[in-house]
């Protein structure tokens, strides 16, 4: 039976492509969170029935079976595309692409042997090597896991020895500000200097909050080790530590050893803790991931078995940037950027030279997410710029349309945040939409004076 909805979907995207095509062949920019996603549905994955060759019943699990892995396969490096073509990465996103179509081959391959009654198609694992989004999707952006795992090697206070050492640990967390922290403090375990305590702690921050960048910043999370004291007798203080925060900027997870400190001398001790957020508060969190990759072997001719029928590519499984990279002779495509505001980009390029700034200021090396960050704006800018200067009226337009666009967005946000009670973003988020509007004004000024 025909899938004439698949095929009429089928028609509307690639109908879709076609202004972008055209964009992409004179030189205008694509923006590629707009290409819709592959249409996908299980009738791309279904094994028609042979009537004239049917496979036995053996074979079926075996096909069955195979097809399982090669969906699940699939669909993995599609969703891992799509994610990072909806944060413009396009590199990785192409790499994505790349196995979303070595993986429909395969899924070819199957449906084509099946069909035509033909053996199980002989196959072997090989290992791929892939970058992953780290998101921890059972926290929501507000949630801070604070782990304490254990103390090593605790230095007792005078008079008690260290297998009578009972030990806890106190926390604080100054968000939303040093009044209000947030503080707790573990189980006391007892009777040894190395104490598991293995506990969680969900804090809350607010990412858009001025006091929690002061945090992160600068302030972190403090730890006070204490040592239980018997009946009638006062806590004595083990030591304190600091675990700093600035790595989440890049990073959804920190899991450090620190020192216990007794004031500024270092005591010898140590404690493990670890801290979790839903995603980087501003960069991307990349993981390598190496994984058993089923591949399989085109399947003979029956017609001429010492040539292996070649197998071409399904249409579907045609890289969606394929179009704006069209234009490229070399293997590695170059950066491709995209019309935005002005206004957004110089407030972006300041945020990040701010925050270069403060870490040059700490004598500290700024991380290479935050520098390629500050690249990419700096090279957005040039590239904006350069391409303006000599703009055609289309390419006007199109800029103009992109300045719409924002302030559709940015006025639909604000809405979204007020109605939460999000003062704090709804007020940046209405800072920047005053900023692009401004903007909008001006160019419609330039273009009719």
């Amino acid at each position: 039976m025909k899938d004439m909805s698949g095929a009429a979907q089928h028609l509307r995207h690639a109908k879709g492509l076609d202004p972008m095509v055209t964009a992409a062949k004179s030189g205008l920019p694509v923006d590629i969170t707009k290409i819709p996603n592959v249409p996908v549905s299980e009738d791309d994955y279904s094994l028609a029935r042979s009537q004239t060759s049917p496979v036995s019943p053996r074979s079926s699990e075996k096909y069955h079976a195979l097809m399982d892995l090669l969906q699940k396969q699939h669909q993995k490096c599609l969703s891992i595309s799509q994610r990072f073509t909806l944060l413009g990465n396009v590199s990785e996103a192409l790499k994505s692409e790349k196995l979303v179509e070595e993986s429909m081959k395969y899924i070819e391959i199957l449906k084509d042997a099946h069909a035509k009654g033909r053996p199980v198609p002989k196959c072997h694992t090989e290992e791929r090597t892939f970058n992953s989004l780290k998101v921890h999707s059972s926290l929501s952006p507000n949630d801070l896991v604070l782990y304490i795992m254990r103390g090593i090697n605790l230095l007792p206070p005078p008079g008690v020895s260290p297998n009578d050492l009972n030990a806890s640990v106190k926390f604080e967390f100054p968000f939303p500000s040093s009044e209000e922290a947030q503080r707790d403090k573990t189980n006391t375990v007892k009777n040894t200097s190395s104490p598991e305590f293995n506990e969680q702690f969900k804090l809350y921050i607010n990412r858009t909050h001025r006091g929690f960048k002061r945090v992160i910043q600068s302030k972190g999370i403090k730890f006070e080790i204490l040592h239980k004291g018997g009946l009638f007798k006062t806590d004595k203080v083990v030591g304190s530590a600091q675990l700093k925060l600035e790595a989440l900027e890049n990073h959804s997870e920190i899991r450090e050893i620190i020192d216990v400190m007794d004031g500024r001398k270092t005591t010898g001790g140590k404690l493990e803790v670890r801290v979790k957020i839903r995603e980087p508060l501003s960069g991307v969190d990349l993981q390598p991931v190496t994984e058993k990759w089923l591949v399989l072997e085109p399947v003979p001719s029956l017609s001429s078995p010492e040539k292996p029928q070649e197998q071409a590519p399904s249409p579907r499984s045609k890289p969606r940037h394929e179009a704006a990279s069209r234009g490229s002779h070399s293997n590695s495509s170059p950066p491709v950027y995209r019309l935005y505001s002005f206004s957004l980009l110089n407030y972006d390029r300041e945020r990040l030279e701010r925050k270069l700034s403060e870490y040059r200021k700490n004598h500290q090396d700024p991380p290479p997410d935050l520098i390629n960050q500050h690249k990419d704006v700096i090279h957005s800018l040039q590239w904006q710029k350069a391409q303006l200067e000599r703009a055609s009226p289309a390419l006007l337009t199109e800029y103009e349309n992109v300045l719409r666009r924002l302030v559709q967005g940015l006025s639909e946000s604000v809405k979204k945040f007020s109605s939460q009670g999000n003062r704090d973003a709804a007020k940046d988020t209405l800072g920047r939409l005053k900023m692009v509007e401004n903007e909008l004004e001006s160019l419609k000024r330039k273009r009719t004076g």
